[in-house]
């Protein structure tokens, strides 16, 4: 299959039916009413992220994407039915990006990834919206809105771990071949590898890390020269990069310092951010140097370069130090992963308490005590010991009211004995009101054992009820 890592195409959404203006019609019904119904909803286009797929290249020839109309609202209360949604699935590591402002609109990172790209309008309102008490036959509808139309420009980015950047032949294909099931071509001419390869190397079980070759770089690259700076993209999303180097190259005139200084400056010409990425030295072909000149050139090499991070020897095509190589690439793709731990409260994660171990504290418990201090901390408790006199307090609060009704009921009783006989029979007999005004001067405490007093009862200040 083709590799195509780029396409510009057309997306849009569909338009909202128009609403409908309709009045009931029946028999023995007069001024039925409005009954036109909306319009219904466009369709929206949605995007998903398949990682089955790993080109663009149906999406160079299909170059118009239109979802359906809704439909137009009708009679008898009746909705238009919305428009079909259709979804479009594109690569794991698609950029989406507007060609009229250059904006990019969303990126697909993970699989089964679902977006809305273009949304669909919405249908208009039939007359039975507009129907009110001064207005019973509206004849009024508005059409649908119109859906979203943009076009856009697909960029397909590679998600890899670990990118090989080198020269033409510089053994990146046979590495990559070595260290995963990736079976890209391998000749003996430059620009074998005309798209790139994704290799997928197992460490153990469940460790494992992406690696991603791409076409062969050259000096003069930013100019046009050899394949460009094409698919210098793919390694945007990498967390290291090797820069794979022929020591043994096959015309003896190639200066392998010159050409991986040349690489570096076009790596540097085209993304700086690209040129800051953490870069390790592969030494390649190492089997087609003698064995006593080995640490010789090696070190002459490293000197004139003048490189001071990781330098690796390897040989690709028999595998010597391809497994030193393998194992430090794991420990540092692992050390720059995120690990994210979710601890169940209803569990001690502490670990099982061994034979003579003292009681440890379990995370619900250490839950639980965050717990009360941060509500102690919005309730203040006060000292125990000024408990006694905010109850006294309190007591001599409640008492001042009861102690002043006693004082007036006296007073009435002494004015009602100065008048008639009558009268005073009258203010002899117990009246309601009295009986309320005794019952609400009697002092606290003195009530039926069981009986709530609501004016003497003061919370005290250790009941849970009232923290």
């Amino acid at each position: 299959m083709k590799f195509v890592d780029e396409a510009t195409i057309d997306v849009a959404a569909g338009n909202g039916g128009s609403g409908c203006i309709s009045f009931r019609r029946e028999k023995f019904i007069p001024f039925g009413g409005p009954n036109g119904g909306d319009g219904g909803r466009g369709g929206h286009v949605y995007v998903v992220a398949d990682r089955n797929i790993n080109t663009l290249i149906d999406y160079r020839y299909a170059r118009r994407h239109e979802a359906r109309n809704g439909e137009q609202g009708r009679g008898s209360d009746q909705y238009g039915a919305a428009g079909e949604d259709i979804i479009l699935r594109m690569p794991v590591g698609t950029i989406i990006r507007n060609v009229e402002t250059d904006e990019v609109m969303m990126e697909l990172l993970e699989h089964g990834e679902q977006r809305l790209l273009a949304k669909g309008g919405d249908g208009g309102f039939g007359n039975l919206h507009y129907k009110t008490a001064t207005n019973r036959a509206p004849r009024k509808k508005t059409p649908g809105w119109p859906g979203e139309i943009f076009k856009i420009k697909l960029e397909l980015r590679v998600l890899a771990d670990v990118g090989l950047l080198g020269m033409p032949n510089a053994g990146k294909s046979t590495l990559i071949t070595a260290i995963s099931n990736a079976r890209p071509k391998i000749a003996d001419y430059p620009f074998t590898t005309l798209h790139p390869n994704l290799g997928v190397v197992r460490v153990g079980p469940e460790k494992s890390f992406v690696v991603a070759d791409i076409p062969g770089l050259i000096e003069g690259a930013s100019e046009g020269a050899g394949l460009g700076h094409l698919f210098l993209r793919h390694l945007q999303r990498t967390r290291v990069l090797l820069h794979v180097v022929d020591l043994a190259p096959f015309d003896e005139g190639v200066d392998p310092v010159k050409q991986a200084k040349a690489i570096v400056n076009e790596l540097k010409i085209y993304d700086e951010a690209l040129f800051n990425k953490p870069r390790w030295l592969v030494l390649n072909k190492l089997d087609m140097i003698p064995a006593e000149e080995r640490v010789a050139k090696v070190v002459n090499f490293v000197k004139r370069y003048g490189w001071k991070g990781p330098v690796y020897q390897i040989s690709a095509l028999t595998r010597e130090g391809c497994e030193h190589l393998v194992q430090a690439i794991y420990q540092h793709v692992a050390s720059m992963q995120e690990h994210h731990e979710e601890i169940d409260i209803r569990f001690d994660a502490e670990g099982e308490l061994g034979d003579g171990d003292a009681a440890r504290p379990t995370v619900a418990s250490k839950a639980s005590a965050i717990e009360n201090e941060a509500f102690e901390a919005l309730v203040p408790v006060r000292d125990e010991a000024e408990a006694p006199a905010r109850k006294t307090a309190a007591r001599k609060s409640a008492a001042k009211p009861a102690a002043g009704k006693k004082a007036a009921a006296k007073e009435v009783a002494t004015k009602a004995a100065a008048q008639t006989p009558a009268a005073k029979k009258a203010a002899k007999a117990p009246t309601p009101g009295t009986k309320a005004a005794a019952s609400a001067a009697k002092p606290a405490g003195k009530g039926k054992k069981g009986e709530f007093e609501s004016q003497d009862y003061v919370p005290a200040v250790d009941d849970p009820r009232f923290r």
